[in-house]
């Protein structure tokens, strides 16, 4: 028997026969199509891409969530969250009687509204709504950090970065539903409390229609933005309670943009004085634009990214911040080149005050706009009417301050000229105090939001508010008085230095109410706070 003759080709065949561990491995897996843990969270996802008309949502089985967690940590850990920071949070409700006591943890996550406030409020375009799955992304390079979106959003999804200077959010790990994996939450959920589905967007806004219709007990109005997420249990009624409904605590003081707004709208009001007293044109118009460039170089200290402030207008069509910072750029522009015309007096004085129009104009469309952030963010403490008095106040306190200033700078006024500002200086700084008083006392009476502002500024705020009427007291009634005294009997300067004290008090007295302004804002959210 003759022994069979192996070539090199053989050996070679054999060699590749001879797989390595890597290379069996690989062959195991090769025709796995679908992800290796599919088998586990299959039956939460849906058999097929949103058509027409629909988009995908999370769906959430309360009566199987037991506030584990431990879909925010898979969050966190799949998206490489900083420490404190979160895309999906677990609170909790309760209710019920002494005999049969209700608990039940909530988990809670963006809801990818169909008429999302972050897209809409947003001045730089950083927010988009995919047109075929609904998910609403927000695209990092493109925000400049303004954090207006933490404000419109009803549900407080987008949180700041300190770190990074943006805001980010959750997209329901949207590559991976792309390649037919489930979320990370949805995977991470031991009780299958959590999964993806798809719902119809015209049921949805049906249903957000209704009066009264929230996600869960104590949480914003659907009707405001149109979230998507399905809620749903067997044992949670709508008398229950978020744990956290009555534990108020105050908010972002927002100090860089509290300065821009009071500035702004003292600069506007400064120049409506000006123009409307006909006296100290190019002195009162410079003031004004002074103020006014401070103010929005205080605005970009508000920014993440200040790097990227000129993007800020590319919203112009959506975003009141957008319209905002437009029409306060032309009212800098236009009031510069009236305080120009002022000073070199190119123009006869009748025709120079009509060249303060387009100034005027711009600077009201941008206070109103400012008003106009605040109130589409459907809060009820930053309603239409109380939101657009307190800035209107603010520019008529300011003004007033303002023209005293300049007319002791001027030295062209005669003291009973002088009286009747200070006159109307101390109605109008009590009048604006008054007001804010009788608010705040009728609040507890008016609803949780209301409530809750009160309860604030009586006791976690109290020594800002106390603080805020002191200086108003102070600026807009003490030392004007004194002013008019020293406007006769004592040398120029000193009248001068004390109408500016007086004007000084006056701003940081504004600037503390409208710090007071953001940090008592309260407002329906989604429950929290669970131990």
């Amino acid at each position: 028997m003759t022994a069979e003759l192996t070539t090199l080709i053989d050996e070679f065949l054999a060699e590749q026969r001879d797989l390595s561990a890597v290379d069996r491995f690989s062959l195991r897996h090769v025709d796995t199509i679908a992800p290796a843990m599919e088998r586990y969270y299959i039956d939460l996802m849906p058999a097929t891409a949103p058509g027409p008309g629909e988009q995908y949502a999370f769906a959430v089985d309360l009566d199987s969530c037991t506030g584990c967690k431990g879909c925010v940590a898979a969050c966190h850990s799949l998206n490489g969250l900083d420490d404190g920071e979160s895309f999906r949070r677990v609170g909790a409700l309760h209710g019920g009687s002494d005999v049969a006591p209700f608990h039940q943890t909530v988990t809670t996550a963006c809801h990818h509204c169909i008429d999302p406030a972050c897209l809409s409020g947003c001045p730089v375009d950083a927010y988009e709504k995919d047109p075929i799955s609904g998910i609403v992304r927000h695209l990092d390079d493109q925000c400049i950090g303004c954090q207006y979106c933490t404000l419109t959003c009803p549900y407080e999804v987008p949180k700041y970065n300190h770190r990074l200077g943006i805001v980010r959010k959750c997209d329901m790990c949207s590559d991976r539903l792309v390649d037919g994996e489930a979320p990370a939450c949805v995977q991470a959920c031991p009780t299958n409390a959590i999964s993806i589905t798809i719902v119809n967007v015209g049921e949805r806004r049906a249903h957000s229609a209704t009066v009264g219709s929230t996600l869960v007990p104590g949480a914003p109005s659907s009707a405001l933005t149109v979230p998507t997420t399905l809620y749903t249990s067997r044992r949670v009624a709508m008398t229950a309670r978020a744990v956290d409904a009555d534990l108020f605590t105050p908010s972002s003081t927002h100090t860089p943009l509290a300065v821009m707004l009071v500035l702004t709208q003292v600069s506007v009001g400064a120049l409506i004085a000006q123009v409307s007293s006909g006296r100290s044109g190019t002195v009162g118009a410079l003031f004004a634009m002074v103020c006014a460039i401070v103010a929005l170089g205080a605005s970009v200290l508000h920014l993440g990214r200040p790097q990227y402030a000129w993007r800020a207008v590319i919203g112009l069509r959506h975003s009141w911040l957008s319209r905002e910072i437009v029409a306060f750029g032309a009212f800098a522009v236009a009031g510069v080149l009236y305080g120009l015309i002022r000073l070199f007096d190119v123009l006869p004085s009748g025709v120079a005050t009509w060249c303060a129009i387009p100034a005027l104009i711009s600077g009201i469309v941008g206070v109103f706009c400012s008003a106009m952030l605040y109130v589409v963010t459907g809060r009820a403490v930053w309603s239409f009417t109380p939101t657009m008095a307190r800035f209107a106040a603010t520019s008529v306190v300011g003004g007033i301050a303002s023209l005293l200033v300049v007319e002791l700078m001027a030295d062209a006024a005669t003291r009973r000229e002088v009286g009747v500002l200070v006159v109307l200086l101390a109605a109008a700084t009590a009048a604006k105090w008054f007001g804010e008083f009788h608010t705040n006392r009728t609040s507890i009476e008016r609803g949780m939001e209301f409530r809750g502002r009160a309860i604030l500024l009586r006791t976690d705020l109290h020594r800002q508010r106390e603080l805020r009427s002191v200086l108003a007291l102070g600026g807009g009634v003490i030392v004007p008085v004194v002013v008019t005294a020293a406007a006769a009997n004592a040398p120029h300067v000193v009248a001068v230095v004390m109408g500016l004290a007086a004007w000084s008090l006056v701003i940081m007295s504004e600037i503390l109410e409208r710090r007071l302004f953001f940090a008592s804002a309260v407002t329906p959210r989604m429950p929290g706070v669970l131990a």
